[in-house]
């Protein structure tokens, strides 16, 4: 009988995953390949770790920080009330989207922009889909770059100071010169009516 083929390159993401997810619970940041570019992020629910994530980044304690979830479970969690325009977004753009939405709710008050507005993104790729159900909450994200410079455009651009206050550095996709883009990027109002903040 022939020995099942072990693939050793699942094993290894899965691993750095878990330890993402364990890092994470713990109230740590982490920096990571997200669906875009690389990012720094948190638990959303936690204070004291977004205070870390703004203090590594020297980003505003009063600038919104948008978050991550895998399921639609987790959007009408988060958001009192989901525009059926803003499903039609997550469910039918081709690309990595984020969809600000007013009613934001159930994390930390200080990510939550005017009107208390979120920001969220629906992701796919398999790492931080892994870690955001493992972590079972949003997670708070922004770009891994210090605040006022360049988004990096690979692993190797990421300033040192992120890489070193960070609790976790994953492992996944370092290797991966493919320059990603930001995510495209809409507006809703308490009307529903929306526009198009970056495309």
């Amino acid at each position: 009988m022939a020995r099942k083929k072990v693939n050793r390159n699942s094993e290894v993401w899965r691993e750095d995953a878990l330890e993402a997810v364990r890092t994470l619970r713990s109230g740590g940041v982490i920096v990571h390949a997200t669906d875009t570019v690389w990012g720094i992020a948190c638990d959303a629910t936690n204070e004291d770790a977004v205070m870390k994530l703004r203090t590594i980044k020297g980003k505003k304690s009063d600038s919104p920080i948008l978050v991550l979830v895998a399921d639609e479970g987790l959007i009408e969690k988060h958001i009192s009330d989901v525009p059926d325009a803003a499903w039609d977004l997550f469910e039918h753009n081709d690309r990595p989207t984020t969809v600000i939405m007013p009613g934001g709710k159930n994390v930390t008050p200080s990510i939550l922009g005017e009107g208390n507005s979120l920001g969220m993104r629906l992701v796919k790729d398999v790492w931080t889909t892994f870690v955001s159900r493992g972590l079972g909450r949003p997670l708070a994200s922004s770009s891994a770059n210090l605040s006022g410079s360049p988004t990096p455009i690979d692993f190797n651009s990421i300033d040192n100071s992120i890489i070193k206050g960070a609790d976790f550095v994953s492992s996944h996709r370092r290797s991966d010169n493919s320059h990603s883009k930001p995510s495209f990027i809409a507006s809703f109002d308490s009307a529903g009516r929306f526009k198009i903040l970056r495309s």
